[in-house]
């Protein structure tokens, strides 16, 4: 007996049983530690879908452009994708969440609306950015031994929807029949300082279009045609981006739309001068020379005004222009006014072909603000050309949301160098000018690039 209990035979066995009961613990606890680490990426990998695809969401609602769903339905549809629902809302396509969950677990979403700024999110309802915060709560197993009953795991995610491009030409859309809102037709070469065209919806290229110094690029937001010139255009492009903004959608609604009226059927005959104050030589024979003063105050010129070869018509001061049902169709006439706006309300066309026509922006307003740097603003449905030989010279934005338009020939800016086109569709020919430098800041388009900043 005295000799079993000195027996150290097995005491390194007991105690190894004695010490790898607090390590299995230890294993165990780290062992769920570790399932709450991978419960953590995939809430993360939901928070992030969310917050993009709000994002890209808050993007069309920012440009103005027709959005199909709502920035809440569209991030909590990316992350029910993600497995991520709120309990009895899981019915989204492609949903990936279960209608009921084991006992005790529970997910949670919230999508919010609001600006980012230095790092900082502030929720307000609208902004630049979309939050997207999940959660999954659990309960606690080996960690109730400290006290934890139940785990909550919650991600985050935040989005920020940027403008960095100016955009000088921009088709609003939708696509016509058999084409894109933006064409690139016959062998047009864009020249003018660099900057991109843009289509809130598709872009086509009748050829591979040229593009004269840097900058330039080409953005659409639903696709390209055909694919052979769509993937080398030869600068920048991609044809899935966020829709570009729309800086003049305001002018759609604006007060001034329902005027109506006759100031005068055509233009004021006048005498001739005794030289052209452009060239500073006598005018040709046979030679008419027309005033338009501003009809700021009331009425709208209507009726026809059909300028053509050896027609010389001068806006005669800064100020609005109102033409309501008329037909302004120029064939080669010369064509001059400084500081003017010219909106186009009622069944009124437009038609440039050829001539020497000098047109540049009111940038100052004091009457009606919103067409500060605005040349010209057609409400009307009807196609537009611009284009044709000779010297054109259009030196502001022009916005035509409801038309069809083509721009081409030699167009060129005057007095500054912005010369930029909104319109529902947009086809350019020939060897068109484009800028946004010098216009004013809030005429200018803009490209929207959706990043998750956090």
């Amino acid at each position: 007996m005295r000799n079993l209990l000195r027996s150290r035979r097995g005491s390194a066995a007991f105690a190894t049983v004695i010490a790898l009961v607090p390590l299995v613990g230890a294993v165990a606890l780290g062992g769920e530690a570790g399932s709450w680490y991978v419960t953590r990426l995939h809430a993360q990998n939901a928070a992030d879908a969310a917050a993009y695809a709000g994002a890209l969401r808050l993007a069309c609602t920012i440009a103005g452009a027709t959005c199909d769903t709502s920035v809440d339905y569209q991030a909590k549809q990316f992350a029910a994708q993600n497995a991520f629902c709120n309990l009895g809302d899981t019915a989204y396509p492609g949903t990936n969440c279960a209608t009921s969950l084991p006992s005790r677990i529970s997910r949670t979403v919230q999508i919010d609306i609001g600006n980012y700024n230095a790092d900082t999110f502030t929720a307000a309802g609208n902004g630049n950015a979309v939050r997207a915060r999940v959660s999954q709560q659990q309960p606690a197993y080996l960690a109730a031994v400290l006290g934890l009953t139940t785990v909550n795991i919650p991600a985050q995610a935040i989005a920020l929807v940027e403008k960095p491009s100016k955009v000088c030409g921009l088709a609003l859309g939708p696509d016509p029949n058999g084409g894109g809102a933006l064409k690139l037709g016959g062998n047009v070469s864009n020249n003018g300082s660099g900057c991109p065209l843009a289509s809130d919806a598709s872009v086509q290229f009748a050829s591979t279009p040229s593009f004269n110094g840097s900058g330039w690029a080409v953005f659409g937001a639903t696709g390209c045609s055909p694919a052979s010139t769509c993937a080398s255009p030869g600068v920048t492009h991609n044809y899935f981006m966020p829709p570009a903004l729309d800086p003049l959608q305001g002018l759609n609604t604006a007060s001034f739309n329902t005027r109506t009226g006759n100031t005068q059927s055509n233009a004021t005959k006048v005498t001739c001068p005794a030289t052209n104050p452009l060239t500073g030589l006598p005018y040709p024979n046979g030679s008419k020379c027309y005033d338009l003063p501003p009809n700021d105050n009331g009425g709208a010129y209507n009726g026809n005004f059909s300028w053509s070869g050896q027609d010389y018509v001068t806006f005669t001061a800064p100020g609005t222009y109102f033409f309501y049902n008329a037909s302004v169709n120029i064939t080669g006439a010369t064509v001059t006014g400084v500081g003017v706006n010219i909106v186009l309300l009622g069944n009124s066309s437009l038609t440039i072909n050829g001539g020497n026509i000098n047109l540049s922006a009111l940038e100052n307003n004091t009457t009606y603000p919103a067409l500060n740097g605005v040349l010209i603003d057609d409400q009307t449905s009807a196609n537009v050309n611009i284009g044709g030989n000779g010297v054109i010279k259009l030196a502001g934005a022009m916005y035509f949301p409801k038309a069809d338009v083509s721009f081409g020939g030699t167009v060129q800016p005057n007095n500054t160098t912005c010369s930029q086109v909104i319109a529902k569709t947009l086809t350019m020919t020939g060897s068109a000018y484009l800028s946004t430098d010098g216009c004013v800041p809030a005429t200018i388009a803009y490209t929207q690039i959706v990043a998750l900043v956090q």
